[in-house]
C-alpha cells in the first residue's frame, strides 16, 4: 500500500516545510515533493502535518473502574486527540504493582488498545507508599516505562529515597505526583479567593512544591532521572529551573486546563473545574507559560482522568478530582494559547512530540525508513466541543461549549490509516 500526502505543512527538526510524503507498506519512503503513483492520495492542503503526539500521563481506569473509562474507549478519545502513543498511570484495580497485573494489562492492551499504550509500575505496593514494589522485575515488561504512584505522593523520605536508588541502577525514571499530604486538609480547590468567598477548603500550593523539595533535594543526592507530574504552582517551577541548571537529569509537565485556566475561571462551583493539583492563580499560569517557553518545562500531558456522571455530579467538595482530556488538548492550546501569542507553535509541538519521547526514551522523529507516526490538523477549521462527540465514556471537563480551531483530519499510528476525515 503506497500512500502519498500531498501539500502538508510538515513540523520536523524543528521547523516547517511545505512538502510531500510518500508512505509505502507503513515506512516514510519519500520526504519532499513527490508525484510517484500511489494506491491512495490525501492532499492535506497546506493543513499541519505532526508527528502524532505522546501523552505520558493518561488515566484508562482498566481494570477495575471500567465504569470510568476503558482501554478502548480512552485510547479511541487519544487517537481522535492526534495521539499515537499514551501512558497509563497505574492507580488501576488491582494496581500495576506486580508482573501479574502487567501482564494482564499488556494482553487487555494487546485487544483493545487503539494507539501504541505503555504503562508505569506503581513505586509502592498499592500505591500505600510502605513498600516499594519489585522494580527489578516490573521493569522487565516491555509495557512497563518507568516507575509512578500517581494519585498519591510518596510520604516517606526513605522510600522515595530507596525507589530513586534502585530506579538508577536499572537506568529507569521516576515519574512523581507531588504532594505532601500532612498540607492537605480536605481541600477541593486552590486556596484563593474563590474558595474564601464561597466556603470552601482550599489546597494550598506548599502541598505541592514542598515534595517536589524534598525530591529534588535526593535527586541532588543520587542524580537518578527524575519528572515531576502536573506543574500547577510558580514555586515548583522556580524549583524545576534551579535543578536542571545544576545539570540534573530532571524534567516536568503541565497540562492543557493548567495553561489555559486559573481559579478566575470557576463557574458556579462546578465539580467539572475540580481536578488535582487544582486550578490556581494567574501568577502561578503565568509562571508556567513563561517556564514552557525558557525549556525548563518540556513536557505538555493530559492527565486525562475520568469519572462517570454520577461520581462527578455532586457539589464540589464531594465529587472526585479530575478531567478528561485526551480528544482536545492540542485544539484548546492552538486556540487559547498559540492564537493568542502565548506559546509558539513549534515550542507547543515539541511538548507533545519530542519532549515527552526525550522524557521516557521513546522516538519521535520523522525520517526516511522509518514507521510512520503521524497526524495532520486543519488549523482554520473552527467547531465548537460537544459531548455528544466525545470518545471517552466520560463527559467531565470544563470545555464543554468552547469554541476552538483545529480539527483533525488524519492520524497515522505505527504505519496504518487509523483515522481519515
Amino acid at each position: 500500500m503506497r500512500l502519498l500526502l500531498k501539500n502538508a505543512h510538515l513540523y520536523r527538526h524543528e521547523s516547517f516545510s511545505d512538502t510531500d510524503v510518500l508512505i509505502e507498506d507503513g515506512i516514510i519512503k519519500k520526504i519532499g515533493a513527490c508525484n510517484e503513483e500511489a494506491d491512495k492520495v490525501i492532499d492535506l492542503h497546506g493543513a499541519l502535518l505532526s508527528h502524532n503526539f505522546i501523552d505520558i500521563h493518561t488515566h484508562l481506569r482498566e481494570p477495575g473502574f471500567e465504569h470510568k473509562e476503558t482501554i478502548s474507549t480512552g485510547s479511541a478519545s487519544a487517537l481522535y486527540g492526534g495521539y499515537g502513543t499514551i501512558v497509563a498511570m497505574a492507580n488501576t484495580l488491582p494496581c500495576m504493582d506486580d508482573q501479574e497485573t502487567i501482564k494482564d494489562f499488556t494482553k487487555r492492551c494487546e485487544k483493545d488498545a487503539q494507539v501504541k499504550t505503555y504503562t508505569y509500575s506503581a513505586i509502592t505496593e498499592e500505591l500505600k507508599g510502605q513498600k516499594v514494589v519489585d522494580m527489578e522485575e516490573n521493569i522487565k515488561q516491555p509495557i512497563v516505562l518507568g516507575f509512578s504512584d500517581d494519585g498519591k505522593g510518596v510520604q516517606k523520605d526513605e522510600k522515595m529515597e530507596e525507589a530513586m536508588t534502585r530506579a538508577k541502577a536499572l537506568d529507569s525514571i521516576i515519574v512523581a505526583h507531588c504532594e505532601d499530604e500532612s498540607e492537605l486538609h480536605g481541600g477541593c480547590i486552590h486556596e484563593g479567593h474563590y474558595a474564601k468567598e464561597h466556603g470552601l477548603i482550599g489546597i494550598n500550593s506548599a502541598s505541592e512544591y514542598k515534595q517536589v523539595d524534598r525530591d529534588l533535594q535526593l535527586v541532588d543526592k543520587i542524580h537518578n532521572r527524575y519528572h515531576i507530574c502536573h506543574i500547577s504552582t510558580k514555586e515548583t517551577v522556580a524549583l524545576l529551573g534551579a535543578s536542571r541548571a545544576r545539570g540534573e537529569r530532571v524534567s516536568g509537565e503541565t497540562s492543557p486546563h493548567h495553561l489555559i485556566l486559573t481559579e478566575d475561571n470557576i463557574q458556579d462551583c462546578h465539580p467539572n473545574y475540580k481536578m488535582n493539583p487544582p486550578l490556581r492563580t494567574k501568577e502561578d499560569r503565568e509562571s508556567i507559560i513563561k517556564a514552557v517557553n525558557d525549556g525548563a518545562i518540556t513536557v505538555i500531558a493530559t492527565d486525562h482522568a475520568p469519572h462517570s456522571r454520577d461520581e462527578k455530579n455532586k457539589p464540589i467538595d464531594k465529587a472526585p478530582f479530575g478531567i478528561i482530556g485526551l480528544q482536545h488538548a492540542f485544539p484548546l492550546i492552538y486556540t487559547y494559547i498559540v492564537e493568542e501569542g502565548l506559546i509558539k507553535l513549534e515550542t507547543v509541538l515539541d511538548c507533545l512530540t519530542s519532549g515527552p519521547a526525550k522524557t521516557l526514551n521513546l522516538d519521535a522523529s520523522i525520517e526516511e525508513g522509518m514507521k510512520a507516526d503521524l497526524c495532520a490538523f486543519d488549523l482554520n477549521k473552527e467547531y465548537t466541543i460537544k459531548e455528544e462527540d466525545l470518545k471517552s465514556k466520560a463527559c467531565n471537563t470544563p470545555f464543554l461549549g468552547w469554541k476552538v480551531k483545529g480539527e483533525l483530519i488524519m492520524n497515522i499510528v505505527d504505519g496504518q490509516l487509523l483515522v481519515e476525515e
